[in-house]
């Protein structure tokens, strides 16, 4: 099993970067992944929000792999407890996909495009996060479904 992460843009706040750089490194400890930084279009171009995150699915589209689990997150998908994201992981893991693609939108939110696609939509909770934030928050969480599974005492039920 492979997982990646795709978010939009490079992670400016150097702390976030740093702490979402120390999860990575965890993570890397027990299964392969990667991250994917697509370009940021809001930078460039003076976009109106529907064809922002149009150009974003498209950017998102051409790093997804043709099979595998998609998972988009996005304000309104589904909230899950730690556990319950950990069983659902080992779900997925024990079902033979080859890889995970997490996909986190920019400022704007997740497209349409690929919440439809996306195997589950997943809710980081009822407050809003910046979507750079929600980079440290996703990777914490998936270190810790992981730590559940293999018994690592860094997850206090």
């Amino acid at each position: 099993m492979r997982l990646r992460f795709l978010w939009v843009g490079k992670t400016k706040n150097s702390f976030i970067r740093g702490l979402a750089a120390d999860y990575l490194e965890r993570i890397r400890h027990m299964v392969p992944c990667e991250v994917i930084e697509t370009r940021d279009l809001s930078r460039k171009r003076s976009l109106k929000a529907a064809a922002l995150l149009d150009g974003e699915a498209e950017e998102f589209v051409r790093h997804l792999p043709p099979s595998g689990i998609i998972v988009a997150l996005d304000e309104n998908g589904t909230q899950l407890s730690s556990v319950g994201f950990s069983q659902w992981l080992v779900s997925e893991l024990n079902s033979g996909h080859r890889s995970i693609s997490f996909v986190i939108g920019g400022a704007e939110g997740m497209s349409p495009k690929i919440t439809e696609r996306a195997h589950l939509v997943l809710s980081i909770g009822k407050m809003t996060w910046t979507h750079e934030m929600c980079r440290a928050l996703l990777l914490e969480q998936v270190y810790r479904a992981l730590s559940i599974l293999r018994g690592i005492p860094y997850h206090k039920a």
